[in-house]
């Protein structure tokens, strides 16, 4: 088996604490979900990271590739203070569908089924749902002298519908190259929590974050799969396909699911998740 382990992370980028500088405290059930999922993948740093992030370009009906060569971006523009912009600045290889690592991915997922389709898009400032994440993973690894960032596969799903997500979590489960890969599931929850939520409030919003925390705890998707299209899109969410495609990964190796935290802070929803496997 190629997978060392899965996992779910929130991308605000005020988490940042050069960005949130001191308001990143008010996540504060998030910033320790953040700190016992690194600490547990310290140790952990894969040879390749399949990453999946919904900022990433959207491709109708299929899985999007990030195919650049070398993938570069900064959370500066967060209003970062110059000094603290190395900090937060990124310069990532690709294991993109031109490597060896890559090609073999995409064409085992090609062969499953999958419609994949190749693109470039070099530059991740735009996209705090790869950013965030590899901020705190970043910290990890460079800190436990396990080295800094491996090369990330980085990829959308939200050209799919929820349960074609999960059939890709379920496809994934039994690639094959005998390298160490980790899953990165990047995703928040809802964003209508709140009356004075970013997207405005919905009924809808926690009901579905329940669905969310409950399909992790059991690993079955079935509390997100009742959801309709409509329902999902009041919810304001935008991490529902990188969690189903964690919940196909999972359950297709019979694993389960640590949900190390959920809080819904400044009316939007984070949630830290984690399946450790023996390879």
């Amino acid at each position: 088996m190629s997978w060392s382990w899965a996992a779910l992370m929130p991308h605000p980028p005020i988490i940042v604490p050069e960005v949130g500088r001191g308001r990143e405290r008010e996540a504060a059930a998030t910033l320790e979900g953040v700190e016992q999922l690194t600490k547990r993948l310290a140790d952990k740093r894969p040879d390749c990271l399949f990453f999946l992030s919904p900022h990433q370009p959207y491709a109708v009906g299929a899985l999007f590739v990030n195919g650049a060569a070398c993938l570069k971006g900064t959370l500066a523009h967060f209003g970062v203070s110059p000094s603290s912009a190395p900090a937060v600045s990124f310069e990532i290889t690709s294991c993109g569908a031109e490597t060896p690592a890559g090609k073999t991915l995409v064409d085992h997922l090609t062969q499953k089924g999958f419609a994949v389709r190749v693109g470039e898009a070099p530059n991740l400032t735009q996209d705090q749902g790869t950013l965030v994440p590899l901020y705190f993973l970043r910290n990890a690894w460079k800190n436990a002298s396990s080295g800094e960032i491996p090369p990330v596969f980085l990829v959308s799903p939200i050209g799919l519908d929820p349960l074609s997500a999960f059939k890709l979590g379920q496809a994934l489960a039994s690639f094959e190259d005998g390298s160490a890969w980790g899953l990165l599931a990047s995703g928040d929850l809802s964003h209508r929590l709140t009356r004075d939520a970013p997207a405005g409030y919905s009924s809808v919003g926690g009901k579905f974050d329940a669905a969310v925390v409950e399909a992790l705890s059991s690993t079955d998707p079935r509390p997100l799969l009742e959801f309709s299209p409509d329902e999902a899109e009041a919810a304001g969410e935008c991490g529902l396909r990188s969690v189903m495609t964690l919940l196909g990964l999972c359950r297709a190796l019979g694993k389960t699911i640590d949900v190390l935290s959920y809080e819904g802070p400044f009316g939007v929803g984070y949630c830290n998740a984690i399946s450790e496997f023996h390879r």
